[in-house]
């Protein structure tokens, strides 16, 4: 059943150091939303697509077999990214603002591993949505030579490397504090970055060095 996303908010008590956040989050979703439905209207054949359709395979070599959801899914697939305001400088009366994420230009690199793989199992167009609370931006192959069938196939390998350097990890141990002996970190990537979480970095960095 469908519930409004006010009465889904209305339901939630953020952490007393996230509450500004919280508010902020709250006047921007409804927009968020109507967005990623307006990019949705563009892209032929959404309506006969369903939400959340796991994407099932077994590659050879790999132990497991690798899955994963894709936000819509009918005769294309459609990947959502929400890109969430930024918070601005401390000013001089100790508040901070917020500052609108820009849309990428072309399909963000650390995209192309989830949607590669949705291509691998399903074979169908993909569509890519960036979305913020101004605007929105649809990347498909029409206007995205990287999402061009012949060119996801060609990036396909390196979804196999990815999983047996994580499977060869697992085989030394399950103890993250020896697993990460084994990892070299990038800590200045996109995914280490988390405006909720002020010590989620340092505290990553932290880890490596015990």
């Amino acid at each position: 059943m469908f519930v409004p996303i006010e009465e889904k908010l209305k339901k939630i008590i953020p952490n007393v150091d996230q509450h500004d956040e919280f508010e902020y989050y709250k006047q921007i979703l409804p927009k968020m939303i109507a967005n990623g439905h307006a990019a949705h209207q563009t892209i032929p054949g959404y309506k006969d697509c369903k939400p959340e359709i796991e994407a099932f395979r077994w590659f050879d070599g790999i132990n497991i077999p690798v899955h994963g959801y894709c936000d819509l899914k009918g005769k294309v697939i459609i990947e959502d990214k929400c890109k969430f305001p930024k918070r601005g400088r401390v000013k001089k009366d100790g508040t901070r603002s917020w500052l609108t994420n820009k849309l990428p230009e072309t399909v963000e690199p650390y995209n192309f591993l989830q949607i590669d793989f949705y291509y691998s199992v399903f074979k169908l167009p993909v569509y890519i949505c960036y979305i913020n609370e101004e605007s929105y931006k649809v990347f498909s192959a029409d206007n995205c030579d990287d999402l061009k069938p012949e060119n996801i196939e060609k990036r396909i390998p390196k979804i196999i490397q990815r999983c047996k350097i994580r499977q060869n990890l697992m085989k030394i141990s399950t103890d993250p504090k020896v697993v990460k002996d084994y990892i070299q970190p990038q800590f200045d990537h996109y995914f280490w970055r988390n405006e909720m979480e002020e010590n989620y970095l340092t505290d990553a960095i932290k880890f490596w060095e015990n």
